[in-house]
């Protein structure tokens, strides 16, 4: 039992080499410094790593079915609002009224201040970012028209649409569809600024690719097509969730071409991308230290060994020997027998 306790306590997986053997050298000993000292600065790295989390995301499968979903709209036509007809079609061939639930109000035109100052750039949002503001909205009237006479239109609100292909578009009325009123072609002005569209809940701080855009024309037949891919996202963290949606978006203009107006032609993809914030467990952030620093050792050694050899080749042995504890005698004499040359 004695033996056995005596050779657990002295056996050693790892054999070392013994001191009577070793050469040390300064050059050694920089290089344990520095590489104790980015090992310590891994080790903070990983730590606030771990405090702090990381976001993942991932594509699945859209397992929620959802009939329908809403178009949040906010934007502004330079016509008159008596002129303007709002219709949605999608590919069952449902066409909807929209503008029994939306909202007309007449207003000046004019270029907002912000188009000059800001350059428009679509960026991914944040997990945060989208956290901060998801701050969930709604329009407080709708199916209201009011014209006043003025030369533009501002139109807001949503319009609920089947989750299928669609098109939402804004025409002026005797063009596209038959109409009692037939809209005269010198009002025809589909120039527009938008200030909010997107899909499903109304969150009204948080950017989409549309928001704060604008198009304008000096053609009466003008028709400006956006074509929208539209992704559901879930963003979600310590157990708050935001389901929205995402999309992208290409635009394209002609003239004389097709009907005149503004036409948004969505789609809707079958995957869902989830963006959550994880943490890894005890341990695997011990087993990931654990790795790191074994490879950043293993690392060290071989680039240690390789600039002694480019040393040895360079410069001769005699300079790879400075700085190195040298014995005067053989391999019997003390250890305490060393000069540094």
């Amino acid at each position: 039992m004695d033996q056995s306790r005596k050779f657990i306590r002295t056996f050693d997986a790892f054999p070392k080499i013994p001191s009577s053997q070793e050469v040390r050298s300064s050059r050694g000993s920089l290089s344990s410094i520095m590489t104790y000292v980015f090992m310590l600065f891994l080790l903070w790295v990983e730590i606030g790593g771990y405090i702090d989390g990381y976001v993942d995301h991932q594509f699945s499968v859209d397992e929620i079915v959802r009939k329908d979903l809403r178009i949040n709209l906010d934007m502004i036509v330079a016509m008159p609002c008596n002129y303007i007809d709002t219709n949605v079609r999608d590919t069952t061939d449902d066409r909807f009224l929209a503008a029994e639930l939306l909202n007309y109000q007449g207003t000046t035109w004019n270029i907002p201040r912000w188009f000059f100052e800001s350059d428009k750039k679509t960026v991914t949002p944040e997990l945060e970012e989208v956290l901060g503001r998801s701050v969930i909205a709604e329009f407080s009237q709708k199916g209201v028209h009011m014209d006043g006479g003025q030369p533009a239109c501002r139109i807001y609100g949503y319009v609920p649409v089947n989750k299928v292909r669609g098109d939402f578009h804004i025409t002026a009325k005797g063009f596209g569809y038959r109409d009692r009123t037939i809209t005269p072609r010198e009002a025809l002005n589909f120039t527009h600024v938008i200030t909010e569209f997107s899909f499903g809940e109304f969150y009204p701080y948080l950017d989409n690719p549309l928001d704060m855009t604008i198009q304008t024309t000096d053609q009466q037949l003008q028709t400006f097509q956006y074509q929208l891919r539209v992704v559901p996202t879930l963003f979600k963290k310590l157990g708050l969730e935001v389901d929205t949606n995402q999309f992208s978006t290409t635009s394209t203009s002609s003239s004389g071409k097709y009907v005149p107006g503004i036409f948004f032609k969505y789609d809707f993809e079958p995957i869902k991308l989830i963006v959550e914030e994880k943490r890894l467990s005890f341990f695997q952030f011990t087993i990931r230290i654990i790795t790191i620093f074994g490879g950043i050792m293993v690392i060290a050694s071989w680039l240690y060994k390789l600039m002694d050899k480019l040393i040895l080749i360079t410069l001769g042995r005699e300079f790879l020997k400075r700085g190195e504890e040298k014995k005067d005698g053989g391999l019997l004499d003390a250890v305490e027998d060393f000069e540094k040359i």
